[in-house]
């Protein structure tokens, strides 16, 4: 039997975090929605915290496909750990897991003010954490690696050579960061932070750096298990950069130094 994630553990996988009031069992607001008996109608009552697209759903009706074995009664008030699924004339989101209202702890199931910004602080929170090393600085200059400059250059005059290109592809970039300070870790010198530039579907949220960019960056080693996969998609194989950006909440402005600082304790 798989073990039972602790509230904290739903709040870091789930995006969209909320009180709501199950309406009716077995049914969907969305045609697309194959019901079924973990499928039900539930009205947002509060937002804890929600990424954009999902933030102006208070007091409105969603379908909620129901995950972590536990049952739960129409009229029902829960805390529910979702993220989103369908969109259309309503919106349909998928539960981690539920819990009644009075079991989670006050901190988790505070409502901000802002539920935006408080997943975006999570999210921030949750890098600072992870990163290798904390730099603040500017970008210098952005380039194509080396090695896949050459790669392109031998498919273009040879193009039986190489494989078709993934739709998936990353596109690499990388950063060249000059380095005026560090805040965790170490690191000297200049930094070479690789990123994708692809806006495909799976690129899209990671951050895109260009020259004259200032603030603070989170450092990720690419060897990293939580970032090895993605980095070595169409990864270069000879100018990898020292540092990999995936995470949107990988880079944060100097206008929001001081919420840095608290994260940094500085």
């Amino acid at each position: 039997m798989p073990k039972r994630l602790s509230h904290e553990d739903l709040a870091q996988e789930a995006r969209f975090v909320f009180k709501g009031t199950v309406q009716k069992l077995k049914a969907a607001t969305m045609r697309d929605v194959k019901v079924d008996n973990r499928t039900a109608i539930v009205r947002v009552d509060e937002i804890i915290y929600s990424p954009e697209a999902l933030s102006n759903f208070t007091g409105k009706n969603i379908t909620v496909q129901l995950g972590g074995g536990k049952k739960i009664k129409k009229g029902k008030q829960a805390v529910f750990y979702t993220n989103g699924w369908l969109f259309g004339d309503s919106v349909a989101v998928q539960s981690i897991d539920h819990e009644d209202v009075a079991k989670v702890p006050a901190a988790l199931a505070t409502v901000a003010a802002d539920p935006v910004q408080t997943l975006a602080h999570r999210d921030t929170k949750t890098q600072v954490e992870l990163a290798d090393a904390i730099v603040s600085g500017r970008v210098t200059s952005v380039r194509v690696p080396s090695d896949v400059v050459a790669a392109r250059s031998v498919a273009v005059a040879e193009p039986t050579v190489t494989g078709p290109v993934s739709e998936h592809d990353p596109d690499w970039r990388i950063a060249e960061i000059q380095v005026d300070a560090v805040h965790k870790g170490s690191h000297a010198g200049p930094a070479s932070l690789r990123f994708p530039a692809s806006t495909d579907v799976m690129w899209h949220h990671a951050p895109k750096f260009h020259a004259g960019q200032e603030g603070f960056f989170m450092l990720h080693k690419p060897a990293k298990a939580k970032v090895a996969a993605a980095a070595m998609l169409s990864a270069p194989t000879e100018d990898t950069g020292d540092y990999v950006a995936l995470d949107p909440a990988d880079y944060l402005p100097f206008d929001q130094a001081e919420a840095m600082q608290d994260l940094l304790g500085e």
